[in-house]
């Protein structure tokens, strides 16, 4: 059994998701714009997906892009029911989800005291919207805690957009809540059978996640 915090004192936000000239954007009850995290963060990965697209032709990098999508979003369904305690998390057919589930389960159990499940957040100082995975504590420390998949082991080098993208929203959350949340956690399956836990410091990623949200904006101009 995990437990839900639900004594809280904080309003979040309600956002609507909308493509603005194929760019996909939120928007506030108020009116206000959000650039999307996931787009803000991985913009610099289009250069080689567009070669990978290429070289593989349009109907096969469709093809694999939409069975990946799927896979991710039934593994963070069955995670999700999981922590809700909901039983029928073990009816998924999707026998690829299930040994992903299985391979990650070990290190989503070290999870407890959850503040939130794919919670939407929006910053106005950053002008970032997204959605949370988990707000929760980590090995007794509380964390902004992403799910990912892969088909292979990741070198921490190559998916720092990862950590950007916690650090957003453990930023979105304090600006939200006034609640701080330093450890960002990115908990990640792979399909060659290797799970990994990379914990780390938001404070490391500040900066670098001001940097790339200015890179990013230079080139809408």
């Amino acid at each position: 059994m995990f437990t839900h915090i639900k004594d809280v004192k904080y309003t979040l936000p309600h956002l609507t998701r909308k493509n603005v000239d194929g760019v996909r954007k939120y928007f506030d009850d108020d009116g206000y714009m959000y650039d999307s995290t996931t787009s803000v963060v991985g913009f610099k990965d289009q250069d080689g997906l567009k070669q990978w697209r290429e070289s593989v032709g349009e109907d096969v990098a469709n093809y694999i892009s939409r069975q990946a999508l799927s896979l991710g979003s039934k593994l963070h369904e069955m995670v999700e029911k999981y922590l809700y305690d909901i039983d029928t998390y073990v009816l998924e057919s999707n026998i690829f989800a299930h040994a992903h589930f299985n391979n990650i389960k070990p290190l989503v159990d070290n999870i407890d005291n959850i503040y939130g499940l794919e919670t939407k957040l929006r910053s106005k100082e950053l002008g970032l919207a997204g959605t949370a995975d988990c707000i929760a504590e980590y090995k007794g420390i509380p964390s902004i805690i992403d799910f990912k998949t892969s088909s292979k082991k990741k070198n921490e080098k190559y998916i720092e957009k990862y950590f950007l993208q916690a650090t957003a929203y453990s930023m979105m959350w304090e600006e939200t809540t006034g609640i701080k949340i330093e450890q960002i956690v990115v908990l990640m399956t792979c399909q060659d059978g290797h799970r990994l836990e990379f914990i780390k410091d938001r404070n490391d990623y500040i900066q670098p996640l001001h940097d790339i949200i200015k890179e990013y904006r230079e080139l809408q101009k």
